[in-house]
This record gives C-alpha cells, structure tokens and sequence, in this order.
C-alpha cells in the first residue's frame, strides 16, 4: 500500500515539473519582451550596450519593490517609446504596420492569379497568323514593302 502511494507521488511530482519549470523568473521574460531602444532588432536580454544594462538593472530594481510586469512594460514605454516593444502597437496609427502587408499580399495574390488566367485563357491566333502571312507573301501584302517598291519604281 505504501509502495503504490510513494510511486504514485513520484509520478505526479514528474507530471508537474516542466509546468513548475515553465513558470520562470519574471525578470527573465520582462527581458525577452523589451527591446534594444538604440540597437534595432536587439533583445534587451541579449544586448550589451550600457543602456540595456541598466534596463535590465531597473527591471530588477522594480520587481524587487512589487510592481507587475505589465506596469514596469507600461513604464518602459513612457520612457522609450513604443519601440522597447519591438513591435508596434495594434492600435491607432500603427494599426497600418500590421494591416497593409496583409492587404499587399493578398493584391498581389490576386494580380498574379489574374495574370495567369489571362494567360492561359489567350487564343493562339497571332502564330497561326505569322505563318500564313510567311507562307504566302502575295495573299497579305505589306503596306511598307509596297511603298518602298513604288519609291524605287519613281527613282
């Protein structure tokens, strides 16, 4: 009875550590959201110019004196601008950073797909054409070699 009850606690206790291990440091995933404000596309946890450092110093500083993530972010912002987010915000102005690739994308789906049906809906008449005016030169007289005929006859 006691073998079944310690198996079965070593069995839970294997079921919850890698949602215990998903949990984290809040610094460590406050670090991973914020952006470089002077490097582009930098990571705060990952750059090491001197600002980064003492961004990474005051998350620490301010966690350690109980605010929430979402407010140290909401400080960060104030402080750097919406570019510590590393991406735009989805409202106002910077709706259209997210919207306008989708709509180039989907315009340029549509000329493509139209290009194509243009294309393969387009009749073959213009080679059968060519080689009934090359196959019989009397039948479809050229306007200019007409005239250069008639201006040499004049010479």
């Amino acid at each position: 009875m006691m073998r079944r009850l310690l198996l079965a606690l070593i069995f839970l206790l294997l079921l919850a550590a890698p949602a215990l291990a998903q949990e984290g440091d809040p610094a460590d995933a406050l670090q991973k959201d914020l952006w470089c404000p002077i490097c582009q596309g930098i990571r705060l946890d990952v750059c090491d110019q001197k600002v980064c450092e003492q961004m990474r110093e005051m998350i620490d500083q301010e966690l350690a004196a109980g605010n929430s993530p979402e407010q140290i972010k909401a400080q960060f912002i104030e402080l750097y601008g919406p570019v510590v987010l590393g991406e735009p915000p989805r409202q106002g102005f910077y709706l259209t950073a997210w919207i306008l690739p989708i709509l180039l994308l989907v315009a340029g789906l549509a000329v493509v797909v139209w290009l194509t049906r243009r294309w393969v809906q387009k009749p073959a008449t213009a080679p059968a054409a060519i080689a009934t005016a090359a196959a019989s030169p009397e039948t479809a007289p050229d306007p200019y070699l007409a005239r250069v005929e008639k201006e040499l006859q004049d010479l």
